[in-house]
């Protein structure tokens, strides 16, 4: 049988199993830097799916804003470290004081995101990058926002599931206890 063969025939089947091994958590909650701090919550759905949910609250700033992301991870080198991209939808509530005091000017749209994450023990770390459409109220169309970083705990792992490998590595188990 042909090396080259076996090889890229074992790359494709740990592929195929990547998205269902990919994060080791079921909920996860911290926070989220960039322009400010704001709070970050993760709910794992199914299949490699999770729901985000980033409360935006900006340091000294009577803003306040949700955004509601679905993200896809996938399994990079091992298990508990995920790259991810996803979309949802964002809405802020901005005191615009620059036009008059007190007027609230919304801000809708759509949001991106694209991340690596690490997770150790209790502990996921994840570095994105999540650019947003704004559909209403906002001067602008695009808002690239720069890097974020985004530290949670761990409140309710995954359990691990077991690879089916039919019951191959079993016969030569049978066989080396029958020798000694």
């Amino acid at each position: 049988m042909n090396i080259k063969f076996l090889f890229i025939a074992s790359i494709a089947f740990l592929l195929n199993y990547c998205p269902v091994l990919g994060q080791s958590y079921r909920t996860a909650g911290g926070i989220r830097i960039d322009n400010g701090v704001h709070l970050s919550l993760q709910q794992f759905i199914a299949n490699g799916w999770t729901a985000e949910g980033i409360l935006h609250t900006a340091i000294g700033s009577s803003d306040l804003g949700l955004t509601v992301l679905a993200e896809k991870h996938h399994n990079v080198i091992f298990r508990n470290a995920n790259f991810y991209t996803g979309a949802g939808f964002h809405y802020y509530g901005k005191n615009d004081a620059a036009f008059h005091e007190g007027v609230i000017k919304n801000v809708a749209g759509i949001s991106a995101i694209a991340g690596l994450e690490l997770s150790i023990g209790r502990l996921n770390v994840a570095l994105d990058w999540k650019p947003e459409l704004h559909l209403t109220g906002a001067d602008h169309l695009l808002d690239w926002n720069g890097a974020a970083v985004s530290v949670r705990y761990i409140f309710l792992k995954r359990e691990r599931k077991k690879v089916k490998d039919w019951k191959v590595w079993d016969k030569f188990e049978k066989k080396d206890k029958r020798r000694s």
